[in-house]
């Protein structure tokens, strides 16, 4: 059996054993109780599951009725305001309508009369309770304006209004006021223009009435409901809940029924009433019902539900306890002749038959059970010393036989366990010495083309400028060629290839470079002709690791080297280069598993980085610190990441051997590895090596 099944199948026996522990322990709780509490017991345990059921169904539906109710009373409310607003816009219509078509205002405007319009227009402003009265000519110059004291010093911004009444429309609108602090208000504006008998646009006429508290509270029907006005932008300008008024909030779309939000802390019913019918602009009124009476109305019945509850275990109770004393009180008269009969061995006692139910036949069968006892008790006493004495003998026997199994097993699992160690030791190694002898051949059947290439790119150049510049001298010295060379010329665009084959060469001499590199890295990574302890430069061996896994980096993940100036270590190359390659290799797993892997609707808003770190430490000794900003590792996986076969990685992807094969190689090296680690921010390895090996 491998290792690893035998070590799932322990820990899911384990497991299981635990879950029956568990039962097991309850069931001899429940055991223990007296018979009284244990008849009674399952018959409470099932009353107050449907009293705990019903009343908190109970009082979810009542309150999901109450909150019903209520949305519809809001729905209903909002649809009445709305059309109290539609009656006041229409009656503002109709009304600046009329005042225009008022002969005496189209003779006071021709003429210029400001002292009869106003005499008109003072008393409209206060029969129909106008905020704002506002008269101009056909240049669009004021002529009248009439406003209440509260709109003074203020800046009203109806240009698009006034423009379409003389133009010869009607608009209703509303329009922004804008005070000296910056705060706004909104005016509920009706607009229309003032004709010649000729029909000729002479001027126009403004009416409006501020959208402020006092409006708003006309409209609301209850003390518990408020009123928010919004303009286009969705920005809180009146409102009788102060607490909002400076705030920008989320509002409930105007289609959906009244729903519930939460608001300064306060949770209310909500709908938005979209003003239809307006000009230029967008006017939107949120209609919020406090749940303050709902939530006290549903407190207190909370309290009395839970009172009920209480009222009725109790009783519940004291019926349950009477029954079940009726029912175990003659068991129970039974049940201690029997504890009696057993414990002082007396079988002389018989239990009383006071009853001819199922209890008299318990108590005959007993008394009956307790004469066959004293017979066979007699009998069994004499059996009894023959058996220990052989019992005796055959125990001596198996204990003996016991030892010597404990003994065999613990040698045989000692040596599967040295066995499996070194036959996976024994396949990394092959592994990594045929990686070697591979990668170490690519490099010297790479090396010697591209050498050739890379020596002769120069030579190609060079005569390659110098046939450029025999052309130039040729262009120069005839510069009216025949027609065949000037067509051919033109075709094959001399002056671009003048220009591109430099740059072909040159990039051509870098890449051949750059695998010139990738060889000699291929190279200093196998080190197949350094099996014995070297003094080495420990930064060139992670760098050609670096390079090795590249392509798993590529601009995808950070790579930060710290490198401090260290002084060469005595190792074994190719052994710390496999240690690298496998730290490094978990590095990326981690930082892909993190950043690549898993499919999240949150941005990462941290890029994926591998930090190397060196430094020179007391006592001759050099650290090496890989650090990645992956997923990390769980920490009851922290103290088992060196045990051979032990892996988080999927199926197919890990051996188990990586960690444990660097381990021992630090070992080896008189060293000692580290892991810190942070489930989702990241996990530090450190390497601590000596910089002259110990004899």
């Amino acid at each position: 059996m491998p290792f690893f099944s035998f070590f799932n199948q322990n820990t899911e026996q384990q497991a299981y054993r635990q879950t029956m522990g568990r039962g097991v322990m309850l069931q001899a709780s429940y055991s223990k109780l007296p018979l009284s509490q244990r008849i009674i017991m399952p018959f409470m345990l099932v009353f107050f599951s449907i009293m705990v059921i019903a009343v908190i169904s109970f009082a979810f539906w009542f309150t999901s009725a109450m909150e019903y109710q209520m949305k519809n009373s809001v729905a209903s409310g909002a649809a009445v305001i709305l059309q109290e607003l539609q009656t006041k816009k229409q009656h503002l219509g109709s009304w600046v309508q009329l005042i225009a078509e008022r002969n005496d205002v189209r003779t006071a405007l021709e003429q210029k009369n400001t002292q009869t319009l106003l005499k008109i227009l003072v008393s409209h402003e206060t029969n129909l309770k106008l905020d704002l009265i506002k008269v101009v000519n056909k240049n669009g110059g004021v002529v009248l304006e009439l406003r209440q004291p509260k709109l003074d010093k203020s800046n009203l911004e109806d240009r698009t209004s006034i423009s379409q009444a003389l133009a010869g429309m009607y608009p209703l609108d509303v329009v922004n006021l804008q005070k000296q602090r910056g705060q706004k208000q909104l005016v509920l504006v009706g607009t229309a223009p003032i004709k010649s008998n000729e029909e000729e646009v002479i001027g126009g006429i403004e009416i409006g009435i501020l959208i402020n508290n006092e409006l708003l509270k006309s409209l609301i029907a209850a003390e518990d409901e408020y009123l928010i006005a919004l303009n286009e932008d969705k920005t809180v300008v009146v409102s009788t809940l102060t607490a909002v008024t400076n705030q920008n909030w989320q509002l409930p779309p105007t289609t959906i029924p009244p729903i519930r939000i939460l608001l300064t802390n306060r949770h209310y019913i909500a709908k938005s009433i979209f003003i239809p019918g307006l000009s230029n602009t967008s006017l939107t009124i949120v209609l919020l019902k406090s749940l303050i009476a709902l939530n006290h109305t549903v407190q207190y019945l909370w309290l009395r539900l839970w009172g009920f509850f209480v009222v009725g275990g109790f009783i519940c109770t004291l019926v349950g306890k009477n029954i079940a004393l009726n029912i175990s009180g003659p068991l129970l008269t039974v049940a201690r002749v029997a504890q009696k009969a057993t414990q002082e061995g007396n079988f002389d006692l018989q239990a009383p038959v006071t009853r001819n139910d199922e209890v008299g036949i318990l108590a005959t069968s007993l008394n009956s059970l307790i004469r066959r006892v004293a017979e066979y008790t007699q009998e069994l006493e004499q059996a009894r010393t023959t058996l220990e004495k052989r019992v005796e003998e055959r125990t001596h026997q198996l204990l003996q036989k016991n030892q010597e199994l404990n003994l065999a097993y613990d040698q045989l699992s000692y040596a599967i366990q040295e066995l499996q160690q070194t036959q996976a030791q024994l396949i990394q190694t092959e592994k990594m010495s045929s990686l070697g002898n591979m990668v170490a051949g690519v490099a010297h059947e790479i090396n010697n083309p591209i050498s050739s290439i890379y020596g002769n790119i120069s030579y190609a150049k060079e005569y390659i400028e110098e046939l450029l510049e025999l052309l130039n001298l040729y262009r120069n010295e005839y510069p009216q060629p025949t027609t065949a060379i000037q067509n051919h010329l033109e075709q094959i665009e001399l002056d671009y290839i003048s220009q591109d084959l430099p740059k072909i060469l040159t990039s051509m001499k870098m890449g051949s470079q750059r695998i010139r590199e990738i060889v000699l890295s291929l190279r200093n990574f196998s080190r197949l002709d350094e099996s014995e302890k070297k003094a080495v430069n420990i930064h060139e061996g992670i760098d050609s690791t670096l390079l090795i896994l590249n392509h798993r980096l590529k601009e995808r993940i950070q790579v930060v080297k710290e490198y401090e100036i260290l002084p060469l270590i005595e190792c074994y190359p190719a052994q710390l280069n496999q240690v690298f390659l496998n730290l490094i290799s978990n590095a990326i797993d981690a930082l892909e598993e993190a950043f690549f892997n898993k499919l999240s609707s949150v941005d990462n808003k941290v890029n994926p980085q591998i930090l190397i770190h060196t430094n020179k430490v007391a006592g001759n000794r050099i650290d090496v610190r890989i650090t990645d900003n992956g997923c990390g590792i769980e920490p009851k996986n922290q103290d088992k990441i060196f045990d051979p076969f032990f892996t988080t990685k999927e199926v197919g992807k890990g051996t188990g051997l990586g960690l444990w094969i660097c381990y021992q190689i630090i070992q080896k090296h008189q060293g000692k590895i580290e892991v810190n680690s942070l489930l989702g921010e990241g996990t530090t390895v450190t390497v601590t090596l000596p910089l002259v090996q110990k004899a």
